[in-house]
């Protein structure tokens, strides 16, 4: 009965750990034995060793991790319309398995390299569709980013405590390519409304700063001549410079995805 309490205890603060983890993420000075009182999972396992029970220990153990495991591991639901979600389902895994980590090299065999190694390809797995369903769904440009940039911190910290992350990295690369094409349907309604506005004249300008104010914007590369007389018209009309102007906004709109990662801005 005393191990049963015993028990009882270490799984109610397993239950806790994982928010607790989560909640202190960005702390990067503290580590998971100073934020997780570790000492009823050693006590119970002490306890189970005196009694001739660690193998029934263990096998309990690991058995219920990997029932929560699978809980940890469901999305919330509409996951794709706020950050503070995708936050929140990204902290919890890695909340558990810092956890499982620590227990792993502190346990004393209560879980095996295998045996994390296993659950992990298995929530990886549930991750990777997860993240790539609810993504799928979000068509805000500025959330993708924010998306990205979570997940990528997701990798370099699960990378630090030694778990694989190649199919996460080809989910960013999978990311990338929805967020270009929600950037061509924003700006392909941009462009629309440029032409429905066109009336196909050529710019005329009346003075010097008006001249200088369109090279600007354009930077026409046609023969001019020497002495400009005005009023001036341009060869082209207002759409060119303005289409031009979109044009490098679409293009560092691409780019902002690949800051930070290890992809050709050529492709």
């Amino acid at each position: 009965m005393q191990l049963y309490h015993q028990v009882l205890l270490m799984y109610i603060s397993i239950i806790l750990v994982s928010d607790h983890i989560s909640g202190h993420s960005n702390e990067e000075d503290l580590s998971a034995q100073e934020l997780i009182d570790f000492s009823p999972i050693y006590r119970g396992l002490h306890i189970a060793h005196i009694l001739g029970r660690s193998p029934t220990f263990e096998s309990y153990y690991r058995a219920e991790r990997t029932k929560q495991a699978r809980l940890v591991l469901q999305p919330p639901t509409n996951m794709h319309e706020s950050e503070e979600s995708y936050k929140a389902y990204i902290h919890a895994v890695l909340g558990f398995f810092i956890l499982e980590d620590h227990v792993l090299n502190t346990g004393k065999g209560l879980i095996t390299r295998a045996f994390l190694d296993d659950m992990w390809s298995m929530a990886l797995s549930k991750i990777v569709t997860a993240l790539q369903t609810h993504s799928a769904y979000c068509t805000d440009a500025t959330l993708i980013l924010k998306i990205k940039d979570l997940i990528m911190l997701f990798c370099a910290t699960l990378k630090n405590y030694g778990y694989t992350i190649k199919p996460l990295w080809e989910l960013v690369r999978e990311l990338r390519d929805h967020y270009t094409e929600v950037l061509m349907q924003r700006w392909v309604q941009v462009f629309r409304e440029i032409l429905s506005k066109e009336d196909f004249q050529p710019i005329k300008v009346y003075d010097q700063e008006e001249f200088d104010n369109i090279l600007l914007s354009f930077p026409w590369d046609g023969d001019l001549p020497d002495v400009v007389t005005f009023p001036y018209s341009f060869p082209f009309s207002s759409m060119v410079p303005k289409v031009y102007q979109q044009v490098k906004e679409f293009i560092y709109a691409c780019l902002k995805f690949s800051e930070d990662l290890n992809l050709s801005r050529s492709r």
